[in-house]
């Protein structure tokens, strides 16, 4: 039972130092990390213009928590269908 919880603090220790390394980069250097990134970058750089209602990203994630787990989902734009260009 100790050991789950040091496994746990070490987790969150090494979230926090990545994150924190993570907010150090400007937002225009960092890499884009997921195909909503990537889809926005694209869209910014060939002149298109995006979704107005995702902003170009193609959708939106949807955060749901449930026994103290975080899950992510992913839910496409309908107004675009998930091209996020208008």
């Amino acid at each position: 039972m100790a050991d789950q919880g040091a496994h746990r603090r070490l987790g969150q220790h090494l979230l926090n130092v990545v994150r924190r390394q993570d907010a150090a980069i400007p937002a225009d250097r960092r890499a884009p990390r997921t195909a909503a990134e990537m889809r926005l970058r694209q869209s910014k750089a060939s002149g298109q213009q995006a979704c107005g209602t995702c902003q170009g990203a193609g959708g939106r994630t949807v955060d749901s928590s449930s026994s103290g787990i975080t899950r992510q989902g992913w839910v496409r734009c309908d107004n675009c269908q998930g091209t996020g260009r208008a």
